[in-house]
């Protein structure tokens, strides 16, 4: 029995005297299969994605593993040759992929996608990718963004920000041991209190928090997933611990730890709150098999995890985790949105390049005696891969630049606005056949998403999740009139407008705006969940409104609203909730004197041109005029955001709904293009261009409107 433990303890000797854990690789395998089955789209397990969460307990085991043999062994800490082994480690395939990655790109999606998928590709290389995609992912007006190539990439910048911070961190807790204590090395106990008050309990109390107020950026920054490779490296540095367990109690460790990974799996699923608490169950599950795996070692469910394909295929687990994601938007550029059946060959068929990558790539580099025994070496070899990967993605946003036309008008300098088509006289612009107001297609399509509203600029508008009340002012400061805007990006979106309105007529305007977030006096929802942050920020601002004295308070507010239901006295998400919601704030506002003046809600392009009408004009605009609306251009359809505001202000005494879809969408048709105006940017925002083309149009009603209610 003795012999048969020792044996299991020691597993394998590898070169240089370190232990290779076959289990662990068996992790990996499990980690990465159910990442690539749920990127498939396999409906199980449906808590697939934390395989990434596996991944990150490994590689905090790992790493942490290395570090503290060193450091007892010497007493320091090399950061050369730490970097250096990190570095023919990771740099090398990552490159690879990252210039192969842009070169698809470039052959196979519409150069208004470029500019995004370059900052994404230059974020990757440089390890900072997850705060890109952190900043985008409250951004409301990247929404409808496609998903990056490179969206993998984030976990790897995890782990390499904390590969740069966890070294140092022992080093600070060396140095502190050594002045306690003298020259001897510090203990493992000393390190895991260390770690635990610096990075996991700090770490892991972040994540609640953010996770509880700003879900998507808690998903993708660093400070809310130190904590996980944090306990990866507690396991690590309590292992003389876990090797003196019995054999059975180590046995039934892995068990019970791959139980409560396979119930994360399983059980959890996308609508799980992550990371916290979410991530507990397969991060904790994961420590319990890596614990229990010094005393069981390869026997039990260590054997399982340990057999000849779980190795291979955790061995592979790398290059197959970079070469999968690429794989699948490659082909979904190619061919459209693919089914499970089509996603599930895709991930299969990555094991191709991921093999030829990591037998002529990573694994050459990584075990070269030349490369391993000069860290100067390996970290040149390392920075040379980083500023090669950059340089593509930086040649790919160069490409994006450069294919604007040369000849394009600035946004809005070919439209030209007298005062008396801003003062309320009777419009009569031309949105269908009249002459070109530019030489070219206008904003060009690859500018469409910088063509905005310039309170954007001003730092004003507030993110979906914050409930912070900012305000602008814009028109006439010096106006009798006090106008104020309130509302969702469908209502800045027409700030162009409004300003210019304002500025003619001597107006002053307050802007209120938050993305997202239609002003209603009722709960709306975000992905079938409570929008609280929304709630919130409109009751702060509707309090500003009703208590304003003098000149700060309303005379007019005008808003709009994307919502089409809100919640009912039910609790339900309809229509007459949001309906009753409107009536709430504008009933109180107009018993106070303020007329509520709601513009209309711009439709969303159809299905079939897809969710920007601007990749649909790069993809078409070689096509000629009549091809071009016949692919970007799709019907108008009622929508029930406008009922809703519509009933509202037939229901309440002074408030009034003006219509501007008729000219947003001109004869019932919604195009892309009018008069050489790019008229939609993301989703179903419209350009500052477009707006400013329509303001004759705003103006003919909403001037009546105003010097109605103010005349008095």
């Amino acid at each position: 029995m003795n012999a048969h433990r020792n044996a299991a303890r020691n597993a394998t000797e590898r070169p240089g005297g370190s232990r290779f854990r076959p289990d662990i690789e068996g992790l990996r395998a499990l980690a990465v299969g159910v990442v690539l089955l749920h990127h498939a789209g396999a409906p199980a397990p449906s808590g697939g994605f934390a395989g990434v969460d596996i991944f990150f307990v490994v590689s905090g085991f790992v790493i942490t593993t290395q570090l503290a043999r060193e450091v007892e062994s010497t007493g320091r800490i090399s950061l050369a040759g730490f970097y250096a082994r990190r570095a023919r480690r990771l740099l090398p395939a990552a490159a690879v992929v990252l210039v192969m990655t842009t070169i698809a790109a470039w052959l196979s999606v519409s150069r208004v996608q470029w500019q995004a998928i370059s900052d994404d590709i230059v974020g990757a290389a440089l390890y900072v990718v997850n705060w890109v995609f952190s900043a985008r992912s409250v951004d409301y007006l990247a929404e409808d963004v496609a998903p990056s190539p490179v969206l993998h990439f984030w976990s790897l910048a995890v782990e390499e920000q904390f590969y740069v911070i966890w070294p140092l961190v022992l080093i600070a807790l060396a140095w502190l041991w050594s002045r306690a204590r003298g020259a001897t090395p510090p203990g493992r106990a000393f390190l895991a209190g260390g770690l635990a008050l610096v990075i996991v309990l700090p770490s892991l109390a972040y994540a609640f928090h953010l996770t509880a107020t700003q879900p998507s950026q808690a998903f993708f920054v660093t400070p809310t997933r130190l904590w996980e490779l944090g306990i990866g490296a507690l396991v690590a540095l309590g292992a003389t611990r876990w090797q003196r367990l019995p054999l059975r109690a180590g046995q039934a460790l892995v068990v019970a730890g791959l139980a409560v990974v396979a119930t994360g799996l399983f059980v959890q699923t996308a609508e799980t709150t992550w990371p916290a608490p979410g991530a507990l169950v397969p991060v904790l599950g994961t420590a319990l098999v890596i614990a229990g795996g010094f005393s069981a070692g390869h026997t039990g469910a260590g054997r399982l995890l340990g057999n000849p394909a779980f190795v291979w295929i955790g061995g592979l687990s790398y290059s197959l985790y970079l070469w999968h994601w690429p794989a699948l938007r490659i082909a979904t550029w190619q061919f459209g949105e693919l089914s499970t059946l089509q996603g599930l060959v895709v991930v299969t068929a990555s094991i191709v390049p991921a093999w030829l990558s990591y037998r002529f790539v990573e694994s050459p580099v990584r075990h070269s005696r030349a490369i391993s025994a000069s860290p100067r070496l390996a970290l040149s070899i390392g920075l040379n891969c980083t500023l090669v990967a950059a340089l593509a993605g930086l040649l790919l946003q160069s490409a994006a630049l450069g294919s604007r036309g040369a000849t394009t008008a600035t946004p809005g300098g070919g439209v030209q606005l007298t005062p008396s088509q801003l003062q309320g006289a009777p419009a009569a612009v031309d949105t269908s056949t009249g002459p070109d107001l530019f030489d070219r297609i206008t904003p060009d399509p690859v500018d469409a998403v910088k063509d905005l509203p310039a309170l954007y600029g001003k730092g004003c508008h507030v993110d979906v999740y914050e409930d912070a009340v900012r305000s602008c002012d814009s028109g006439d400061p010096d106006g009798d009139v006090q106008v104020t805007v309130v509302g969702d990006s469908k209502v800045a979106q027409w700030m162009p407008a409004i300003d210019a309105i304002a500025e003619a007529n001597g107006w002053r305007v307050r802007i209120y705006t938050k993305g997202g977030c239609t002003f209603t006096d009722t709960m709306t929802f975000v992905a079938g969940k409570p929008f609280t942050q929304c709630r919130d920020w409109g009751k702060q601002v509707f309090d500003r409104l009703v208590t304003a004295e003098g000149a700060d308070r309303p005379d007019i507010l005008i808003t709009t609203g994307l919502r089409k239901a809100a919640a009912d006295a039910a609790g339900k998400e309809t229509v007459e909730g949001l309906v009753a919601g409107y009536e709430g704030y504008w009933g109180r506002l107009a018993a106070r004197g303020t007329r509520v003046i709601a513009i209309s809600d711009t439709p969303s392009p159809s299905v079939e041109i897809g969710a920007n009408a601007y990749e649909c004009v790069a993809e078409h605009e070689d096509d000629g005029p009549a091809g071009l609306a016949r692919a970007c251009s799709w019907p108008f359809k009622e929508m029930s955001s406008n009922q809703a505001m519509q009933e509202a202000a037939d229901a309440v005494d002074d408030a009034a709904f003006i219509d501007m879809n008729p000219f947003v969408c001109p004869d019932g048709e919604c195009r892309a293009v009018v008069r050489n105006v790019l008229t939609y940017r993301q989703g179903s925002h419209i350009t500052a261009t477009w707006v400013k083309v329509l303001a004759p149009e705003l103006a003919a009603r909403l001037v009546p409107l105003v010097k109605e209610h103010t005349a008095g």
